[in-house]
Order: structure tokens, then C-alpha cells, then sequence
């Protein structure tokens, strides 16, 4: 691409160039440092190209210096808010779901009276309810600016003096205002003129296949001619921008996603940058800061805990995330960060962690903030905040790429502009103040300064004014191009099509494209134009206006969807596969984790080798309240207590109403006591749980009247010790009952869903078949007491129909003739499943039900496993 003379000269006499827009002027500097590079100078002077706005601003800074009455300039923010106190302070702004929103538009609609030179005078002759709302906001924005001494951006315009001479580039974005006014104080400078040699009209099925053949067309042009530089226009870029990027990357730079690490820069850019608050030293420093304020749930504490920039190695991000684990055990459903840290550091101590850094730090961030408290300057609050940052999530800045430093130093620039102005934010708290910081992160875009690359991406129907090897817009279809009308809010569309605003008739948006088009094909050797259906099988036309140089043409077959990583599959090498479903065999030195091994090895072997063996257990939720676990316990416990004091059935049908009462007060508080010494979710829920406890335990006691008489005699008994296959299984038995004639039944509360699973070669559960053959002597029943609100009762396994009366018969003993000889089968299968697991039988074989619960189809990665838990 060669520099055009014109604008080589007037760098080398040392003139100020001129753009509208930063897109362009950086485009320009580009093209200029391009240039002494290639000319093979090593030293040379930096070009002065700079937007507009940039410039205004930097000479009334310059008038500043030498005369101090000078206003001062509001920054975006300062104007942003000053905009929305104005919207939000009238009584209209009560019908508002979008404050925010309608002070943008008013912002907007100012800015175009004065770029078109519109008088505020000649809206008063519209007596519409929204631009008369328009008027008030703009004289209370006028009215608040003097009263600061400040003066907007869009009123710059009039107090500026050119200090040398300046060159402006020739381009139809400017307004007629700023034309004008460059016309009387500048040297235009015209754009090079070159004719296309052929024009492409390009036709894509989807907005997506049309992005692919951008990208596919763009590689292959790099490939052909690594020299070759283009200019691409994706109208709607703003709505599409993922889209494009995953495109262009599987092309040009799938790279940034393969493993290894991989700096080289990418053939492209997209202009328009991105909010400042998705970039990671961004995101983390308000993650961070909004830690500080109010209540905050656990789940983003974790993540704070565990993010990558509180960490300086992988040994504190190992200790972080251990600390988070043992954390999800004690930890409610949310709490204020001093609250979150004391619990930590607690925890830490109580599990002798070593000192976790990640914790440090964020210790000290806490210390930062407390600092300032209530209401302050926002210049108090910005203080606050840096310290807080360099204390947490900033300490590992030496390891930010280049964009990361970039973005955080504009985030820097950004906060020192929102210090500057006490005077227009007044005194807020924290809160307040962190969400103008918030709006302000979000509605500033950031592009990082890489150069312009080869292929140069934008969302601008502009002029790109430098010549390009080719240039491709897309978006040309006859319901987009010329773009439909857009007037502008809170301006009569009358006055706007009386001062030529652009995009408010039909004729001016018309007369921008033909101007457009002709401008383009001159631009460049190559014009492509393309349009594309929705995607849903529909057909788009292309635009009539569009130049017919050439016929028509479809998107190459081979541009379909590409995101990355199929891209990255498709390129990867074909890898033997090694079918292994053996693990080692079980080793003394490890030990099995009871029933539940036994009960994950009979669902599936790689469950039972996963969570024994690799210890592969699904992380706590803390949520608010009791959990389901911590109900379990509350109803053991409960449950402990009476039959310690009742001891028979006897005692429980004479038990009067007072003593019934007492007991149930006794035996839930006991019970509150004890779960609660390992995770307190606070009084609100202990209230709330005793009462509910309350009423489950007498209700549970009125089913247990109803049954024949029985004494209590092993209450949650010591732990005891069953072996099979060689192999240790600890475990502890709820309750054992004996009844009248001395048979023995072996219960075992449940407190969700219960039913009969102990059944078959591969049961869901074999914990009932285990504790009986622990206790087989004198058994005739094994049962599940479903102690659970609406669903009372007794799952059981009973020779016997009268164990569980009155609504108790025999059950089939799984075709067996006595309960000794079910026993029996009993501990054959229960010896096979121990003997299967101690020989390290590991496949991935599930049973029906299985995965539903199973939580880790991301370690087996069966497809039917994964089926299964998306079902309904």
C-alpha cells in the first residue's frame, strides 16, 4: 500500500493532520510510520494525526496553560453523568425503564444540533412531548455546566484557534459545521484517486457462511501475497462481532487457541474496541472493588478466592483452590468480604493450609477500603481504590501482556479523570461512587494499539481514504443497502431532513451510498460487495444501487462455519487410541470409603474407581439455609435423642403431650447444636429449621405407633467393620429394633426419595444388604424409614407381614424361599462387587440410572453418559 504524497508532504513540513474519527487517524499513522520504516530510516519524526475531538481537546489544554479563567473540559464520564442527573431530576424520568438510555439519546441529539448547526430556538415550535422533555434536559445540562465552569466537548468547536497550520483529510463524515470551519482554518488534503478493476457481487446463505468466506478469502489472499493489505466493512459488526472474530481466527489465527504458548500476532483487527471492563486486569480490578460493597454470594467469592490474578504461581493457585474446598463446607449462601475472610482464615488454620497468598491478599484489600467509609469525594474513593488494587489483583502486573498493560493503562487514565471531578460528582458513597466507575469502564471502548495489520476489520460506513490491495463490504442486500432511514430521538424529523441530517430521508441515505460506493471503487484494485439470507433456508437479494461490473457470484462451498476449535481438529494429527478400563490393583496402604464405595462400584466401576480411588467428589453449593445433607444429619440426630430417652414403643405410647413437646424441644435444639458447629447459616434459618424439624419428628413418631411393639436396641451404633474380598468396609448402622418375639429389624433413615434399590445382580444401593449381613442373626427385615414432609412411611425388604402394621405385608425376597437365604444371595453379590473393585475394575458401564446423579461425565466422557443428564 502505497502512502499518497500529499499526505507525506504535509507530514514533513510538520503540520497537525486532521482526521474525524480515531479509526482513520490511526489508520493514517499507520500508513506514515509504514512508510519511514520502509524508506529505511531508523530515527524519524513522530506524525501529529489526530481525530478531531482529540485535537480540540489538546488546544484548549494548551490555551489553559497561558489563561487560567479558561473552562475546563468534561470528560466522558463527567458528561455521561451529568446527562443522566439531568434526565434522572425531572418528573418524566418516573416513566423511564431505561434512565441511562434517554440520557444517551439526549446526549446524541445535542450533539447533532451542533454539527448541523440546527438552533436550539427552532425546536420550541414542536410542542411533542419528547422534545420538549428534550429541552428542559438540555437547559439543566447548560444550567449545571455553568455552575461547574465547565464547558462540554460539542462546545469546544467555538472556542478553538489554530495554533499552526492543519491538514485535513477530505471525508464525508464530516458535518457541515466542522466543515465549514476546517474550510476557513485548514488545508484540505484529497484522498488518492485509483479505479477498481473488477467489482464482485457475492451472495451467502447466513450472515455466518458470509463471515467464513470473508476469512477464507482473506487467508488465501495472505497466502498468495504475504503484502497484500484489505479493508473489510461489516455494517452490523457491533451485533457480530464474536462472530467475525471466531471466523477470522480458524483462518489467520488458530494459533491463539492451541496449547502451546503462542504469541504471534494476528494478520487482523477488528476496529471499534471492545467495552474496557471485558479485558481481564479491567474485569478483575472491578470484581474486585464491587467485593468490597454489600452482601456477596458465595459463588463469587470463590471465584475471587481462585482468580489466576491473585496468584503468582501454580503452587498458591493449588492452595487457593484447596482452601476454596474446604470453604464450601462451612460457608453460608452469602456474606459481606470482612465476613468471608475471617471464616477463611479460620478454615486455613483449622486445616493447616499453608499461608494462601490469594487470602493475603485479599486481607489487604479489605484494609485498603476500610480506609475511607461513608460519604467522600470521588478523588477519596479513586485514592481507595488504587491502593486496593496494587494490594490484590494488580500485584502480578509484571506478568500482563502487552494488551493487558494497555488496558490497564487506560483504565489508570480513566480513573484519574473520574478524581478530577469532585465538583461534578459531589460526595457519594461507595457504593454510588463504584457504579459511576462501573457505567464509566463499560461505556468506554478500548482498542489495544497493535498497528493496523494487513487485513483491517471495521463497523464504519466510511471512506477509508488510504488506497488497499482490495476491499470487501458486506451487509449489500436490498433491505439494507442503502442503509433505512434512522432519524434521530428527541429532534423533529422535520428540522433534521431540513439541515441534511443524513440518515433521517431516504434521498440523503441514498445519495451516502451511491458517494460511498464510488469512493470505494476507488479505493482499491478489487471491490467485493456480498449479502446474506438469515440463515434459515430464506434467499437475500443484493442491492439494486450495487455496482453491476460482473455478474453475480455464490460464497464458495467451503465457506461454511468454522469456529477454532473444529478448525484446530481438523488440522490435529490422527492419535492412536488405547482402550483402558483396568486400574492398579487395590494396595493395603489405601482404604475404601464404606458403603458408598460399594454402592459407586455397583453403579458404575469407573464411578467406584473415581471417587474411592482418584477421590473425585462433586464440590459443595453452599446455599442459603440447611443443605440437604445437613437436613439428613439434623434428622439422625433428632431421631437419636428420642430413642435414647424412649427406648421402646412401650414408652412412646404413654408419652404424654407436655413430655412430647419437651422432648421434641430437646432433641431438635441438640440436634441445631451439634450440625451447627461445622456450618451456621445464622438464626433466621435455625428458627426456621427447628420449627420445620418439629414437625417432621412428630409426625415421624405418630407412623412409628402404629406399629407392633419394639424395643430399640443398637442406636446409631459404633462403627463396625465388614470385610469383603479381603478389603475393609467401615460403616455405622442407624437403628436396630427388636420385636416381641425376639426378631430383629434393621433400619436406616432417609430423608429424600427412598425406594427398593437395593434389588438385582448391580443394585443402585447394596447399604441395606451390607448391614444385614453385619447383624444377620434373628433378621426377618431390613427398611428405609422415609422420614420426609409429605412422604412418610417404610420402604422395606420383610418375611414377615407384620413388622410394619398396619399397612405392612411380605415382600417377594427377591424370589427367595426364607430371609437367610436372601442374605445369602445377599453377600455373594456384595463379595463380587468388593472383588471386582479390589482387582481394579474400572469401566465405564453405567446402569440405567447411574448417570443421572453421577456428576462426573467430564472425567468418563461417555456420550450415553451425558445424554442421560440432559434428559428431561
Amino acid at each position: 500500500m502505497r502512502v499518497p504524497p500529499g499526505l507525506l508532504a504535509a507530514h514533513a513540513a510538520g503540520h497537525t493532520i486532521v482526521a474525524p474519527s480515531t479509526e482513520l487517524a490511526a489508520a493514517l499513522f499507520d500508513a506514515l510510520e509504514r512508510a519511514q520504516s520502509e524508506a529505511g530510516r531508523h530515527v524519524w519524526t513522530t506524525p501529529r494525526v489526530l481525530d478531531f475531538v482529540s485535537w480540540l481537546r489538546e488546544l484548549h489544554g494548551r490555551r489553559q496553560l497561558v489563561d487560567p479563567d479558561s473552562r475546563r473540559v468534561l470528560s466522558d464520564a463527567e458528561e455521561r453523568e451529568l446527562w443522566r442527573a439531568a434526565v434522572r431530576d425531572t418528573s418524566v424520568a418516573r416513566d423511564f425503564l431505561d434512565p441511562g438510555g434517554a440520557a444517551l439519546a439526549a446526549r446524541r441529539a445535542r450533539r447533532v444540533l451542533g454539527d448541523y448547526g440546527i438552533p436550539a430556538a427552532a425546536l420550541n415550535l414542536d410542542a411533542s412531548e419528547e422534545v420538549q422533555a428534550f429541552l428542559g434536559w438540555n437547559r439543566a445540562f447548560e444550567r449545571r455546566c455553568r455552575e461547574l465552569q465547565c464547558i462540554s466537548t460539542d462546545g469546544l468547536l467555538g472556542l478553538a484557534k489554530p495554533i499552526g497550520t492543519i491538514t485535513w483529510i477530505e471525508s464525508p463524515q464530516w458535518r457541515p459545521v466542522v466543515r465549514q470551519w476546517l474550510l476557513r482554518h485548514g488545508r484540505m488534503l484529497e484522498p488518492p484517486a485509483r479505479t477498481a478493476q473488477s467489482s464482485v457481487r457475492i451472495g451467502a446463505p447466513s450472515p455466518a457462511s458470509e463471515a467464513a468466506a470473508i476469512a477464507e478469502w482473506a487467508g488465501a489472499k495472505l497466502h498468495a501475497d504475504e503484502n497484500f493489505r484489505a479493508w473489510i466493512c461489516i455494517p452490523d459488526l457491533h451485533r457480530r462481532r464474536a462472530q467475525v472474530v471466531d471466523a477470522m481466527d480458524a483462518v489467520l489465527a488458530p494459533q491463539r487457541f492451541a496449547l502451546q504458548e503462542d504469541f504471534t500476532a494476528a494478520p487482523y483487527a477488528v476496529a471499534g474496541g471492545t467495552p474496557l471492563s471485558d479485558y481481564a486486569p479491567v474485569r478483575a480490578a472491578l470484581e474486585t472493588l464491587a467485593a468490597g460493597v454489600g452482601s456477596l454470594p458465595y459463588p463469587k467469592f470463590s471465584a475471587l478466592l481462585r482468580s489466576p490474578e491473585l496468584q503468582e504461581s501454580g503452587d498458591e493457585a493449588s492452595a487457593a483452590a484447596l482452601l476454596d474446598v474446604a470453604l464450601r463446607e462451612r460457608a453460608t449462601s452469602e456474606a459481606d468480604l470482612a465476613t468471608w475472610l475471617d471464616l477463611a482464615e479460620r478454615v486455613a488454620r483449622r486445616h493447616r493450609l499453608s499461608p494462601v497468598a490469594a487470602l493475603q491478599r485479599l486481607v489487604q484489600v479489605r484494609e485498603a477500603l476500610a480506609q475511607t467509609r461513608g460519604a467522600q469525594p470521588f478523588s477519596a474513593w479513586v485514592s481507595a481504590w488504587i491502593g486496593a488494587l496494587h494490594a490484590g489483583p494488580w500485584t502480578s502486573r509484571h506478568r500482563w501482556s502487552s494488551i493487558e498493560y494497555q488496558a490497564a493503562q487506560r483504565f489508570r487514565e480513566l480513573l484519574g479523570a473520574l478524581a478530577t471531578g469532585d465538583a461534578v460528582f459531589g460526595t457519594r458513597s461507595q457504593d454510588s461512587a463504584l457504579r459511576v466507575l462501573q457505567r464509566s469502564a463499560r461505556d468506554t471502548a478500548f482498542q489495544p494499539q497493535t498497528g493496523v495489520p494487513a487485513i483491517w476489520i471495521t463497523g464504519q460506513l466510511i471512506d477509508p481514504w488510504l488506497n488497499y490491495d482490495a476491499l470487501w463490504v458486506a451487509g449489500c442486500s436490498d433491505d439494507q443497502w442503502p442503509p433505512p432511514i434512522a432519524p434521530i430521538p428527541l429532534v423533529p424529523i422535520r428540522l433534521q431532513r431540513e439541515y441534511g441530517v443524513i440518515s433521517a430521508s431516504a434521498a440523503t441515505q441514498l445519495a451516502m451510498a451511491l458517494d460511498l460506493q464510488h469512493r470505494w471503487q476507488e479505493r482499491a484494485d478489487h471491490c467485493l460487495f456480498s449479502h446474506a439470507g438469515a440463515g434459515d433456508g430464506s434467499s437475500s437479494a443484493p442491492s439494486p444501487v450495487l455496482p453491476k461490473v460482473s455478474p453475480a457470484i455464490d460464497a464458495p462451498p467451503s465457506a461454511a462455519t468454522r469456529p477454532h476449535w473444529r478448525t484446530l481438529a481438523a488440522a490435529a494429527p490422527v492419535l492412536e487410541s488405547i482402550w483402558d478400563e483396568a486400574a492398579p490393583l487395590f494396595s493395603p496402604e489405601e482404604r475404601t470409603r464404606g458403603v458408598s464405595t460399594l454402592r459407586s462400584q455397583s453403579r458404575c466401576a469407573f464411578k467406584g474407581f473415581a471417587e474411592t480411588r482418584l477421590m473425585a467428589q462433586p464440590l459443595e453449593q453452599p446455599v442459603p439455609g440447611f443443605n440437604s445433607r445437613e437436613r439428613g444429619q439434623l434428622v439422625h440426630h433428632a431421631l437419636e435423642h428420642v430413642w435414647s430417652v424412649l427406648a421402646d414403643s412401650t414408652a412412646l405410647h404413654e408419652l404424654p403431650p407436655e413430655a412430647e413437646q419437651r422432648l421434641l424441644d430437646d432433641a431438635v435444639r441438640g440436634a441445631l447444636a451439634i450440625v451447627r458447629r461445622s456450618r451456621d447459616p445464622g438464626p433466621r434459618w435455625r428458627r426456621r429449621e427447628r420449627v420445620r424439624l418439629q414437625n417432621v419428628i412428630k409426625t415421624w413418631l405418630e407412623i412409628e405407633r402404629r406399629r407392633a411393639p419394639f424395643t430399640v436396641e443398637v442406636l446409631e451404633g459404633s462403627v463396625r467393620v465388614a470385610r469383603f474380598a479381603g478389603l475393609e468396609f467401615r460403616t455405622r448402622i442407624d437403628r436396630v429394633d427388636r420385636l416381641a418375639d425376639g426378631a430383629r429389624v434393621l433400619i436406616d433413615y432417609k430423608t429424600g426419595a427412598a425406594s427398593a434399590d437395593w434389588r438385582g445382580e448391580r443394585p443402585d444401593n447394596p447399604q441395606l444388604p451390607m448391614y444385614a449381613l453385619l447383624l444377620p442373626e434373628a433378621l426377618v427385615a431390613v427398611a428405609y424409614a422415609r422420614v420426609k414432609a409429605g412422604d412418610f412411611g417404610f420402604v422395606a425388604e420383610s418375611a414377615r407381614g407384620d413388622v410394619f402394621k398396619p399397612r405392612s405385608r411380605a415382600s417377594p425376597l427377591e424370589g427367595q424361599s426364607s430371609f437367610p437365604d436372601l442374605v445369602s444371595i445377599w453377600a455373594r453379590r456384595i463379595e463380587r462387587i468388593a472383588a471386582e473393585f479390589a482387582a481394579g475394575r474400572a469401566e465405564v458401564a453405567p446402569t440405567l440410572k447411574a448417570c443421572k446423579t453421577c456428576g462426573l461425565q467430564g472425567l468418563c466422557r461417555i456420550p450415553a453418559a451425558l445424554e442421560a443428564t440432559e434428559s428431561p
